[in-house]
């Protein structure tokens, strides 16, 4: 479901900065004259374009762009405020060539933010995000959280922090005829890595379960396992990829690789008349990723359409892509 997807994304990108955050605070220090220049204000733009092909001559394109602000306070530096703000803002579209639904409504619109300030060992974070043919039209298209998390263990090979949230959002749950789309939420994460093993187990919104077998070697897997829902089996997400880092004996050993891998993926659009379209497939594809560019192509096969929470027939077997541009400034 594309609304997880949002937040899945916004959560993971906070964690990811967090860890950047830890990495640069292990440098050898400045000079003191140097101290005070050490807080970092990072603007980070991105933009994408991703392809699915629906039938023979109808397809998906999916053009969205993001900007990002990050200001990471140096370890020593006396300038106060928090050691870590965050904020982010995208919009997206995606266009059908044959329209979607019996109106053949061809626009979807995804617009979303995001903010999140650490300080110390706590960190407070708020994201909203919508998707539909009119965002913030109907809960059905929206998604938002509310997460306080604080840090209980931090050492050389484990973390686990730990804090409670408040999603907001449409996930297929039902009880006894309601809808239900708000959720109090315990939140955690766990990691542990060392040189054979990479992983982390979250709960920041639906559960996930990350993997990573050999993280310093050419050959590497990945792999990470999460719900997109919670109507049927297909709902469970998953994504294996097995990667090799040609250049891993260069100083830039990480920053290049390619990879094959297998996934299952869930895209959901609302109508005005707050009709929900889902598409439901797995694919194999391949990927070239050199850090700040990748693509990303693959083959569709045993998808499923649906609309609200029913099968509606199969889905063809056709092609996606996926290309990703991102910039640091």
């Amino acid at each position: 479901m594309r609304k997880i997807f949002f937040l899945i994304f916004f959560i993971s990108q906070v964690f990811a900065i967090a860890f950047a955050q830890e990495e640069s605070q292990t440098q050898p220090e400045q000079a003191s004259a140097q101290t005070a220049q050490n807080t970092r204000n990072l603007f980070i733009p991105a933009v994408s374009f991703k392809m699915l092909q629906l039938d023979e001559r109808d397809f998906v394109f999916s053009p969205s762009a993001n900007l990002q602000y990050i200001r990471i306070k140096g370890q020593n530096t006396e300038v106060k405020g928090p050691d870590m703000i965050m904020a982010g803002l995208s919009y997206g579209q995606d266009y059908f060539t044959q329209g979607l639904g019996p109106e053949e409504v061809n626009r979807i619109h995804g617009c979303s933010a995001m903010l999140n300030i650490t300080a110390g060992k706590n960190s407070f974070m708020g994201m909203l995000a919508s998707n539909g043919q009119v965002p913030f039209s109907s809960l059905k298209t929206l998604t938002g959280a509310l997460l306080y998390s604080r840090q209980f263990v931090k050492t050389e090979n484990k973390t686990f922090t730990t804090g409670l949230g408040l999603v907001v959002g449409d996930f297929d749950v039902n009880i006894r005829g309601m809808d239900i789309y708000f959720f109090p939420l315990p939140v955690f994460s766990f990691s542990y890595k060392n040189d054979i093993l990479s992983t982390s187990i979250s709960m920041m919104g639906p559960p996930s379960v990350k993997l990573a077998l050999f993280p310093k070697s050419m050959f590497r897997f990945r792999g990470s396992l999460g719900l997109t829902g919670f109507n049927s089996i297909r709902d469970l997400g998953f994504d294996c990829a097995v990667l090799c880092y040609p250049f891993v004996n260069a100083k830039a050993k990480d920053l290049f690789y390619i990879a094959a891998g297998i996934m299952n993926k869930k895209n959901t659009y609302v109508l005005k008349n707050k009709t929900k379209y889902s598409f439901q497939y797995y694919s194999v594809y391949g990927e070239i990723n050199a850090t700040f560019a990748s693509l990303q192509c693959g083959y569709n096969f045993d998808g499923k359409s649906m609309i609200e929470k029913e099968f509606t027939g199969d889905l063809y077997k056709g092609l996606f892509a996926s290309l990703n541009l991102m910039f640091m400034l």
